[in-house]
């Protein structure tokens, strides 16, 4: 897990807060494979996402010439990366957990207590962070909008 100390590093890649997504497609409904065109547009990601996924073996898609097919199976792994990144896991413990778990037909995340506890440890230190730099930004603006009267 990460540290506090190394919260600058992954600040940038800290969870935006999220507009409200539409909910994503029951996958046990559809089992045909779905073209990344439909992939792209059910789970709101660019297809760039997508391939860049795959490239770092999140996700693997069935290939025919260069067209990309996802299974049942790749899509609910799409739904778990999804669910890790919200929670603010990075890519690599995204891997990691996903690869613990034995069909990648699992609902959820495969989460120890401990990780659990730790990333919200993180996030909190995170957001500890975040409310310091808005106070600072927040008084500077006052002193600013003071001076200026």
């Amino acid at each position: 897990m990460r540290s506090l100390q190394n919260a600058s590093s992954h600040m940038a890649l800290a969870p935006m807060p999220q507009m409200e997504q539409p909910p994503l497609p029951d996958l046990r409904k559809d089992d045909r494979e779905w073209t990344i065109s439909e992939v792209s547009k059910a789970y709101g990601l660019t297809l760039r996402a997508l391939r860049f996924y795959e490239s770092r073996g999140l996700i693997s898609p069935k290939r025919f010439g260069g067209a990309r097919y996802f299974t049942t199976r790749c899509r609910s792994r799409l739904k778990l990366i999804l669910a890790a990144k919200q929670m603010g896991f990075t890519l690599s413990e995204t891997a990691t957990m996903i690869g613990r778990s034995t069909d990648g037909e699992t609902e959820l995340l495969p989460l120890s207590e401990h990780t659990l506890k730790a990333q919200i440890e993180f996030l909190e230190g995170q957001k500890s962070t975040i409310d310091g730099a808005l106070k600072q930004l927040t008084d500077r603006l006052g002193q600013m909008r003071t001076a200026a009267r």
